[in-house]
């Protein structure tokens, strides 16, 4: 198509845009404006105005705020139990938060859709200081109703993030950056765990027994907390993003509440959907059981140092396997098969090392001895490997499950219900993992339950594999014809 000049009748305009899939020619679909025409507008405006509202910078807004609101709070969960000295209570507030995270992240793309990325983050961030504040309140005056109640209304608001920087990791980028931006989330994200790490261990450095941290530790984070609003409000609304060609985020029309949710019904009853239910169940599962895992089994300062060095190695690493995802000297579908492998096969060893610990532990007190980096040396690195190797890997996982769906569709409305159902079953998972730690019971029966969903995550992702094609459609490809999705809402 020819370049043209961006005016606001441009804008009014809806095209219908006809697109070549892996299985033939895609149905007719409707965008807000042609995804295709370049916006010589933009390609002529200023270096600031370029950046600013370029994909790049869209991408380092969102990792500055997961830079201080859900890497503030992976922080605390890095301590192991949120830092208290027994995990239980922190398992439950956990368990109720990811639950309601999952509820509202299951209707989380007509929301996102409906609201935009942009306010969406905002309502996430102005709320997300109460995580911190109740870890604090617990911590200092051992008030259980504030941690609970706060988890559980901040569950809700933490959906409107998650989905929202789903969709924009899924649709802004264009299929050959795609892994490079995930890069640089997921390492501002593990960036914002290291100067976390580094206040948890400066503030408690010293404590080489079991317990509890410093609860002088969480006010720093609230104050982190509560700054992610800024990062939020700077974001450009999805309309006014363009990519470094000048093209537009595909966008289909602006659609009412109920065709909204017909759409996602049909997303929900495609068989992709449930394929990847279970990786993404899985995904996230190991922190319950690994974070219980540290608690239990750690000394205060070798939990703070935990802290700091998991995040630092994840950053780099999850930079270099994202450019690996991009490596265009395999085909999509090689690097499917070996980005797969490359953290399944880590992951497998780390569920057969901790058991080998557990076995040798047995029931007596070593199970419970708080193994510290000074006192004990190698018996401590045989203890931790396999929870610092499970979290680094953990990262690959999700990085690499976002970047397998994103390989489907950049459509922005397709992306958010795509990337809803993906954030409510990590979710449900992460909720479940917590609810099965969060009482004294045998510690090697979630670790059973963890390694049984890596065996039946397998099967999913071979078949997700072989579903995935060469290019990205630009249409929601799940919703055949998104005009039919408006007639559907219309008939009484």
């Amino acid at each position: 198509m020819n370049a043209g000049h961006h005016t606001q009748e441009d804008t009014d305009k809806v095209y219908d845009v006809d697109v070549d899939v892996e299985v033939g020619e895609a149905p007719l679909t409707t965008f807000e404006v042609d995804p295709l025409e370049v916006d010589e507008t933009y390609l002529t405006s200023s270096k600031f105005t370029r950046f600013f509202r370029g994909v790049l910078c869209q991408m380092i807004l969102l990792g500055c705020i997961s830079f201080v609101d859900p890497a503030m709070s992976d922080a605390i969960g890095y301590l192991g139990g949120g830092g208290f000295s027994s995990p239980y209570l922190a398992n439950l507030a956990s368990s109720l938060g990811y639950a309601c995270s999952s509820i509202m992240a299951l209707v989380g793309g007509p929301f996102i859709n409906k609201l935009g990325v942009k306010y969406s983050c905002m309502i996430s961030a102005a709320c997300y200081a109460l995580g911190g504040s109740s870890y604090y309140v617990m911590a200092r005056y051992g008030n259980q109703a504030y941690l609970l109640s706060a988890k559980t209304i901040q569950g809700f608001t933490n959906a409107l993030l998650y989905v929202g920087e789903s969709t924009a990791m899924l649709s802004y980028p264009t299929a050959h950056d795609r892994g490079k931006y995930l890069g640089i989330w997921t390492s501002m994200r593990n960036a914002g765990s290291i100067v976390g790490g580094a206040i948890n261990f400066g503030n408690n450095h010293t404590n080489s027994s079991a317990g509890g941290v410093a609860w002088s530790t969480y006010l720093i984070f609230v104050g982190f907390e509560a700054s992610g609003l800024i990062f939020a409000s700077l974001l450009t609304q999805t309309r006014k993003v363009r990519r470094a060609d000048g093209t537009r985020v595909p966008t289909s029309v602006d659609r009412s509440w109920r065709a909204e949710f017909v759409a996602l019904w049909r997303h929900i009853q495609n068989p992709r959907t449930w394929l990847i239910f279970m990786p993404s169940f899985y995904s996230f599962f190991y922190g319950g059981t690994y974070s219980t895992y540290l608690s239990l089994h750690f000394s205060v300062r070798a939990r703070a140092l935990s802290s700091l060095i998991t995040p630092t190695c994840t950053s780099v690493t999850v930079l270099a396997y994202g450019a690996f995802l991009d490596n265009k000297r395999w085909s999509q579908r090689e690097r499917a098969v070996l980005g797969f492998l490359i953290w399944l096969i880590p992951q497998a060893a780390c569920f057969i090392w901790t058991g080998i610990n557990y076995g040798r532990w047995g029931n007596n007190s070593a199970a419970y001895h708080a193994y510290d980096y000074i006192n004990d040396k190698g018996a401590w690195a045989v203890a931790y490997l396999p929870y610092f190797i499970i979290f680094v890997t953990g990262y690959w996982c999700q990085l690499y499950l976002y970047w397998v769906l994103g390989t489907f569709s950049t459509d922005v409305k397709s992306s958010s219900r795509t990337g809803g159902l993906f954030r409510a079953f990590e979710s449900a998972g992460s909720a479940v993992t917590y609810a099965i730690n969060s009482a004294a019971t045998d510690k090697k029966i979630p670790l059973y339950v963890n390694s049984s969903l890596l065996a039946a995550t397998i099967p999913c992702i071979i078949a997700l594999i072989r579903m995935v094609p060469e290019a990205p459609s630009a249409v929601d490809d799940l919703v055949e014809d998104a005009q039919t999705v408006e007639a559907a809402t219309k008939a009484e």
